[in-house]
């Protein structure tokens, strides 16, 4: 039996060292200077905050795998010596946790980057920097600052908030602040501000687009509409904003064709920040590594690789295999797991994160991490249509598309009940529990 369970992480980490207070980070400004540059930068630097808990913290360890132990369909693979995963495998956690800290530690610095950036840029005079460049970049400040309190109060609840940079602050405390206040005072007007904010609707680049702050609110909307908040009002909002992503036919699902499955394609950095990739964090071989790659190359497979560092990091539970339709691909050999390659066997690995070229490469891989892919946004029209009224031919097509390219038949005529249930499973399905 799979093991539906909801992640509660309390964190509290307390520093009381007056130097370690006092200590001005090297790698983040507290101001910003006069130019154009200068505020570039400083909007810049609030992106690298995305990458850690997706890197390797330390030998087999990654951060963000204690959300998926925690979901009843992973577990840590064999060797890997991550005793945070364990705990969270168990549905342990303590202040000890550090990977429940990293999350902590690393979304507050990056709301503080962010803070700085939006209080700073408004006061530059430089006049290369027009009304229009300003507004763009506090648009993607105020995203990425959105974005952290949104995984901040989904995983600790009521959070101090702070939309001002630290050194403003009296005391430098704060109270919590309530998971209602989280979203109302800083969240939703932060999205709604950026959607306003002339960003381009799609772009190459990795960085905030329009088409990324649609399909984030949408994603706020529908879990304000949930639990802990109940405002059910909102899964109509959630609806419509994710059907303006889906009808300006902005992206598309993959699909495999000629030598390429579509599986290939989300693992293959090739196709990063194109297609149903709707924002990633950002990587690049040479100077910013993706340790995704080493990571996930499964072990017991050395014979499909001259890499000596990987590690396995999770692996499917077989109960949770087992759960897919035969015909289901998800649940095939390489579809998104996979335990055989090039005739080599070894223990249920990670296909969606197995990037091939790294096997025979330098060991650096540019493989970005998928934050938001569009079939999430198809999937939430669906739900937040049926929830809002009932299932309509948009929200039918939306979960068909994603079992058609899964291999299986559509559904129709289904109850309020059926399809709500139909779009849970698919969800679990197709993304675990952190939407990747």
């Amino acid at each position: 039996m799979i093991k539906y369970k909801i992640l509660i992480i309390v964190c509290c980490i307390f520093f009381s060292c007056e130097d370690f207070l006092d200590e001005v980070p090297r790698s983040q400004k507290t101001t910003l200077g006069t130019s154009l540059v200068d505020a570039q930068q400083s909007v810049n630097g609030i992106y690298a905050f995305l990458r850690a808990p997706y890197n390797k913290s330390g030998y087999a360890k990654m951060v963000f795998s204690i959300l998926e132990v925690s979901t009843g369909a992973m577990k840590p693979a064999m060797g890997t010596q991550d005793t945070d995963m364990e705990d969270a495998y168990k549905l342990i956690y303590s202040s000890s946790n550090s990977s429940a800290s990293s999350f902590w530690s690393t979304y507050y610095s990056g709301i503080e980057a962010a803070n700085i950036a939006i209080a700073s840029i408004p006061a530059i005079t430089d006049t290369e920097l027009t009304p229009a460049i300003s507004k763009a970049l506090l648009g993607e400040a105020h995203f990425l600052r959105a974005y952290y309190y949104f995984e901040l109060v989904q995983l600790f609840g009521d959070i101090p908030l702070n939309i001002v940079p630290s050194t403003s602050l009296e005391d430098g405390t704060l109270p919590k602040s309530s998971v209602q206040e989280v979203y109302e005072t800083v969240i939703l007007p932060d999205l709604l501000f950026a959607e306003s904010a002339g960003l381009p609707n799609t772009s190459t680049s990795g960085r905030v687009t329009n088409g990324a702050v649609k399909s984030l609110l949408a994603k706020v909307y529908l879990t304000m509409a949930g639990n802990p908040l109940n405002q059910t009002g909102k899964y109509a909002l959630a609806r419509d904003k994710a059907s303006e992503v889906i009808t300006a036919d902005w992206y598309n699902l993959f699909e495999s064709d000629g030598s390429l499955t579509w599986f290939d394609k989300l693992n293959n950095p090739a196709f990063d920040n194109t297609g149903e990739n709707i924002f990633m964090v950002q990587y690049e071989g040479g100077s910013i590594a993706s340790s995704i790659s080493t990571y996930f190359t499964p072990l017991g497979g050395e014979e499909i690789t001259n890499q000596s560092l990987h590690f396995g990091g999770m692996e499917p539970e077989v109960d949770f295999i087992d759960t897919y339709d035969a015909a289901d691909l998800r649940g095939q050999n390489q579809g998104f797991f996979f335990n055989e390659f090039d005739g080599v066997t070894f223990n249920n690995s990670v296909y969606k994160y197995f990037y091939q070229e790294f096997r025979n490469s330098n060991g650096l891989s540019s493989k970005n991490v998928p934050l938001i892919r569009y079939a999430d946004i198809l999937l939430i029209y669906a739900e937040a249509q049926n929830e809002a009224s009932s299932a309509d031919v948009l929200a039918y097509d939306a979960v068909n598309s994603i079992r058609r390219r899964a291999g299986l038949a559509e559904v129709s005529g289904l109850s309020k009940e059926e399809f709500r249930e139909e779009v849970w499973k698919q969800r679990f399905w197709e993304f675990l529990q952190k939407q990747v």
